[in-house]
């Protein structure tokens, strides 16, 4: 994808609040199950992601890791499954684009990042199916075995300078100032390097265990250090905070004073459109600071 296509769906995710209609959505739960693949030391695999469990009202925001024994493999590209809409990204105008963008730089590590900009629906992940496939080689010299591919919190700082990671898997559903995150139940894909085949499954192992919902984005008023890009003052940067900004620009929220602090980027006293395109920059690791 190029940078200049990055950039303009980063741009259509800013706005998604100033095109959503308001919609309240009950919290359900989900699952990111990884298959098994079969391959030689030195040669190529398959590996996909399957998203079951989709609810009515569908996904249009996600945000996790895939990690990986880098010594044994080594991945090469991923691309978006069935259930994500391509015709999004072939829609006329800038909100038609949809960032599927994912960073496998560091190895044992592939950050993924899925946002919609439509408020139609018919462009979200609505049914089950193939939500990723993972390319990649078997490194010379791998012995045989079992070699997992898991699901986890994207490798991030919960905000910038925090020394904290992300906790959590997101995957959730973004409509207007209404924020829906759904349990998520992981399952590890695999790759089998030889004959090893008699390794036990991995089993589920839920994550996330307690979805919100946050409306206001109030956050908290009481701590008084910034951290800059965390609007939601919830002590993550994520694409939540892109839509409480964007509110806040368009005069349909009211920030507290610490909200104000950590959406103001530059410190010039006031929050502009391109403070909340350097957040998803952020969130992609198209940039690495705030």
């Amino acid at each position: 994808m190029s940078m200049k296509k990055i950039v303009a769906g980063l741009a259509a995710v800013s706005m998604l609040a100033a095109v959503s209609a308001q919609m309240a959505f009950a919290a359900d739960a989900v699952s990111l199950t990884g298959d098994k693949a079969t391959a030689t030391a030195g040669s190529e695999f398959t590996l996909s992601f399957k998203l079951e469990g989709v609810p009515k009202a569908g996904i249009n925001a996600a945000e996790f890791a895939l990690k990986y024994d880098e010594k044994a493999l080594t991945i090469t590209g991923i691309e978006a499954g069935k259930i994500v809409n391509t015709e999004a990204t072939s829609k006329e105008g800038l909100e038609g684009l949809t960032v599927f963008s994912t960073d496998t730089s560091k190895a044992g590590t592939a950050n993924v990042t899925y946002a919609v900009a439509l408020d139609d629906s018919a462009y979200w992940v609505t049914t089950d199916g193939v939500f990723l496939t993972v390319t990649g080689t078997v490194n010379e010299g791998t012995k045989d075995g079992t070699y997992p591919v898991d699901v986890t919190p994207i490798d991030r700082e919960t905000h910038d300078g925090s020394g904290e990671n992300v906790g959590a898997i997101y995957v959730g559903n973004m409509s207007g100032d209404k924020v829906t995150t759904y349990d998520v139940t992981t399952t590890a894909g695999s790759v089998v390097v030889g004959k090893a085949d008699d390794t036990k499954p991995t089993e589920p192992k839920p994550t996330d265990t307690n979805p919100t919902e946050d409306t206001t984005g109030a956050g908290s008023s009481g701590d008084t250090k910034v951290k800059k890009g965390d609007a939601d003052c919830n002590d993550t940067v994520d694409i939540l905070d892109v839509i409480f900004m964007n509110r806040q620009i368009l005069g349909k929220a009211t920030f507290n004073p610490q909200q104000f602090k950590n959406a103001d980027l530059d410190e010039d006293g006031t929050i502009t459109p391109a403070e909340t395109l350097d957040v998803m920059k952020y969130i992609v690791k198209i940039i690495t600071e705030l």
